[in-house]
């Protein structure tokens, strides 16, 4: 009886075990040995055999000696144990390794006397067994593993077609556990219509035919899919012992190619059904193929061209072309891409066209370039119709660029593509300015909501618009001009931007406005010419009478003073409009301003003192003389002076400068009172209008007058709180008289 006894090595591995060997000890290297217990110790007594040698053992080394001085510390204790065992009656067998040779040993009791004397025992050398062992072992682990890491499903099935190994690619592919599968047929796999012909697949495997296959498998989840699959019978010593099998998942695979045939369907499609002229020329035996539309555009058949080509350039290329071409195929051949160039080509009659040309290389599957395609589209009609519309804009730019109008393209968000040079003359700006910029921002805030409903006019109705708009201008002024704005529609009939053409108004109101200032100077004078001489003759009786009865009154003098008072303001008014109405004798001389305005200020000086007014005058030295008629000038003067003084009723400075500007001189008379509002300056001078409470309007209309008889200006800057200045330009030379 065969007894087993563990033991450990120093290592912590399990290096003895006992033989499941009981017999059949087959003929190789052994040895055999005994052992004596002799004072508690285990002695070595004989020893012999190959195996010994194998071992390194020496004679002397053994004999008489102990087992704790024969073999390693772990190996003695193992051995105690055993031989223990074995004095004590038992025998064993037990396998272990010494100097890296494994080994087979079997030892048992020698009795004398009734009482066991001695050990005997002998091994053999197990290095062939253990060397088939680990072979078998490395065996099953390459199997195994190519079982576990093959991407492929593998499995294998016995005589009824039960599953007996799966892989995880095949639990993968099936949807159903390792578990699941080796307790169940391939029968739940199969679509109800392909279960026969599984069978039939299934039984030529068993009659040894091995064949690949392709159908459908349903999922655990129910899902669909396309696998191929082989079946190999398991022969083993003749006999069929079930089926070896290989799947694969193609069902991407397949919608793949599905998938390509549809686009290669479509492809072939969209070239067969093409407007545009494409052609495939093959590299190696220069075969062509066309599409219809280069038949019908070149005059080539395919059939023409395949019988007479000996390169890759076809006969549609020009000679003065060839070296064009060449180099395009040179870009293709060496994997580039050529796309859109415009060229000429040939049709077979002759006639030259204008192409434009993409030519893309066709890779094979060395991934050299085995082919070159060419899509050549016929743009002869369209370069005619660019020509055309190049002379076209051609003429419109030097309009555009050459008219005083203001020519722009605005879209509807306000940003400004484009804006003629005009724009420098009328406004003062660069078009360049406008860039990223909203063309609102440039106009006058009061007229940008009256500009926004003409654009949204023109926007709905799609018509042209007319509005007029204040711009400023570079020196900081406004500019009024007249626009007309006309929708630019697109494809879709929807306006997305317009053309603005505008003019300066400017001269044009200045125009109105002398116009409008003439009437009312022409009914001014009509009215003066026939009320004047009705009214000073009632006036200078009513005058002489106040004054007799003045003479006689002993009491309410004060009335009677302000009753002259006002007829002689009567008188003053009625003198005025006979002023207008009547021409004066325009009678220049040469006059010194310098000396007229001292004594203006002469005149008015007791009125500034009384009311708290200062006057201050400068003047630059040697000015000129100019020529006027010195009493308009001197009452233009006085009203311009007494204006600044009643201007401050509270008191306060008037500065009165005279200088030398280019041909004129100017007198510039400047008050701190409270200013003039802006939207009143442009209606000063006007008949009957004036800012004081009890003021005509006549006295400053009678000023423009005699400055514009002297062709001068008149120039108003005012600030509210802050004060007014009234510049007087008068030529010095230009009044001069023709005889002088």
């Amino acid at each position: 009886m065969v007894h087993n006894a563990p033991a450990i090595p120093a290592a912590g591995e399990n290096i003895w075990r006992f033989s499941p060997f009981k017999t059949g000890i087959s003929r190789q290297k052994s040895m055999t040995f005994r052992f004596k217990k002799q004072d508690e110790e285990i002695i070595m007594t004989e020893s012999q055999g190959e195996l010994f040698d194998m071992f390194g053992l020496k004679q002397e080394n053994v004999l008489q000696k102990r087992i704790e001085d024969i073999f390693p510390q772990e190996m003695a204790v193992f051995k105690r144990e055993v031989y223990e065992r074995a004095l004590n009656g038992e025998s064993l067998t037990y396998e272990s390794k010494l100097n890296g040779i494994p080994f087979l040993a079997a030892i048992g009791p020698i009795y004398k006397d009734g009482a066991v004397s001695e050990v005997y025992g002998f091994c053999v050398d197990l290095s062939e067994r253990v060397q088939v062992e680990t072979q078998l072992a490395e065996s099953e682990q390459r199997f195994r593993s190519l079982m576990d890491h093959n991407i492929d499903a593998l499995f294998s099935l016995d005589l009824d077609g039960k599953f007996t190994t799966v892989n995880k690619a095949c639990t993968e592919l099936t949807g159903y556990s390792e578990t699941e599968l080796l307790n169940m047929t391939f029968d739940p796999l199969m679509m109800p219509e392909r279960k026969s012909i599984a069978i039939d697949q299934f039984n030529d495997a068993l009659k040894g035919k091995s064949k690949m296959h392709e159908t459908r498998i349903r999922q655990k989840n129910g899902e669909i899919r396309q696998i191929t699959f082989t079946l190999t019978p398991i022969i083993v010593l003749h006999k069929i012992h079930g089926v070896f099998g290989i799947a694969k998942d193609v069902t991407a695979k397949r919608e793949a190619e599905k998938e390509l045939r549809e686009t290669k369907d479509l492809l072939e499609s969209v070239i067969y059904h093409s407007s545009d002229a494409i052609s495939v020329v093959h590299l190696t035996n220069y075969s062509v193929k066309v599409n219809p539309a280069f038949e019908l555009i070149y005059g080539w058949s395919q059939s023409e061209l395949n019988s007479g080509l000996s390169s890759h350039m076809l006969p549609i290329v020009p000679h003065d072309k060839a070296a064009e071409s060449e180099r395009l195929m040179t870009i293709v051949k060496h994997g580039g891409y050529v796309k859109g160039v415009e060229t000429i080509r040939l049709t077979k009659s002759g006639k030259r066209l204008n192409v434009s040309l993409s030519l893309s290389p066709i890779y094979g599957e060395n991934g050299d370039v085995v082919a070159l395609s060419a899509i050549s589209r016929d743009i002869t009609e369209k370069k005619l119709k660019e020509k055309a519309l190049k002379e076209s804009e051609e003429k419109y730019r030097i309009i555009a660029e050459n008219t005083t109008d203001l020519i722009g393209v605005v879209d509807l968000q306000g940003d400004v593509k484009y804006f003629s040079p005009s724009n420098r003359l009328l406004l003062g700006f660069d078009p360049s300015i406008y860039d990223g910029k909203k063309i609102q921002g440039f106009f006058h805030s009061d007229d940008r909501p009256k500009v926004k409903f003409a654009i949204n006019e023109m926007v709905q109705t799609l018509k042209p618009v007319k509005f007029e708009v204040r711009c400023k201008h570079a020196h900081g002024h406004w500019v009024t001009l007249e626009a007309n704005a006309t929708p630019i529609i697109n494809d879709l009939g929807q306006p997305e931007s317009c053309v603005v053409v505008a003019r300066d108004l400017t001269e044009r109101k200045q125009t109105e406005e002398m116009l409008r200032k003439s009437d009312k100077l022409s009914v001014l004078g009509q009215l003066a010419a026939g009320v004047a001489h009705e009214i000073r003759n009632p006036l200078t009786s009513i005058r002489g009478f106040l004054q007799l009865l003045q003479s006689k009154a002993s009491e309410d003098k004060d009335y009677y003073e302000i009753m002259l008072s006002e007829i002689d303001r009567i008188n003053s008014i009625v003198g005025e409009f006979m002023l207008l109405a009547k021409p004066q004798a325009m009678n220049f001389t040469k006059t010194d301003l310098r000396d007229l305005l001292r004594h203006v200020i002469s005149i008015l000086d007791t009125q500034a003192i009384l009311m708290n007014v200062q006057i201050y005058f400068e003047s630059e030295p040697d000015l000129p003389e100019i020529w006027c008629v010195d009493n308009q000038i001197k009452q233009v003067f006085v009203n311009m002076l007494k204006n600044a003084i009643e201007a401050m009723p509270t008191g306060g400075s008037v500065h009165i400068h005279l200088r030398k500007q280019e041909n004129y001189v100017i007198a510039s008379f400047i008050d701190h009172g409270c200013g003039i509002p802006e939207e009143r300056l442009a209606t000063l001078g006007e008949p009957f209008y004036t800012t004081k409470e009890k003021g005509t309007g006549l006295g400053l209309m009678i000023c423009y007058k005699i400055v514009e008889n002297h062709h001068g200006k008149i120039l108003i800057d005012s600030k509210i709180d802050e004060g007014t200045t009234f510049s007087i330009m008068l030529p010095i030379h230009k009044n001069k008289p023709v005889s002088q």
